[in-house]
């Protein structure tokens, strides 16, 4: 028996709906391979990094329709269960859409890649509270997202 159509999303696909939601809108994300690699693979990309987390920022003078747009990594090397991947994947999404006012402001009519990557074994459920574990990484994403901010803050003056 074939399949239903499926009906039209009722919701507009502009990006005040997407926050409105409390999603990050795909205008905001890197989608594609290549992208990821550009913005890691930089020489002069912004970096740091933290025990759990380290943010790559690629700047290109060209500005675009979306100043500031996010990719988030998690691999299964560091993250053996994919509950615990999808959870910091998650807590990097709300991270960097607290942080899109700053970081548009900052970005000063430059376009902006982020990648944001757990870098560290997450805990084992003995060694670290998963509450705990979370509240290290939104600590870190924020601070690492402040950080990226605050130098790009700084390069644009120094223009």
């Amino acid at each position: 028996m074939p399949a239903a159509p499926r009906a039209a999303s009722a919701s507009p696909p502009d990006s005040a709906a997407a926050n409105a939601s409390g999603r990050l809108p795909a205008s905001r994300r890197l989608r594609s391979p290549a992208q990821f690699v550009a913005v890691t693979s930089d020489p002069q990309a912004l970096r740091a990094g933290r025990r759990w987390l380290s943010i790559a920022g690629r700047v290109q003078a060209a500005g675009s329709e979306v100043p500031v747009r996010f990719g988030f990594t998690a691999s299964r090397r560091h993250a053996r269960r994919a509950v615990d991947r999808n959870t910091a994947k998650r807590l990097l999404r709300e991270a960097a859409r607290r942080h899109i006012p700053q970081l548009d402001a900052a970005a000063a009519g430059r376009s902006v890649d982020i990648v944001l990557r757990l870098k560290a074994t997450a805990p084992e459920r003995a060694a670290l509270a998963r509450r705990a574990w979370k509240e290290a990484l939104r600590g870190e994403a924020d601070a690492l997202l402040m950080e990226l901010a605050r130098r790009l803050r700084g390069a644009g003056e120094g223009r």
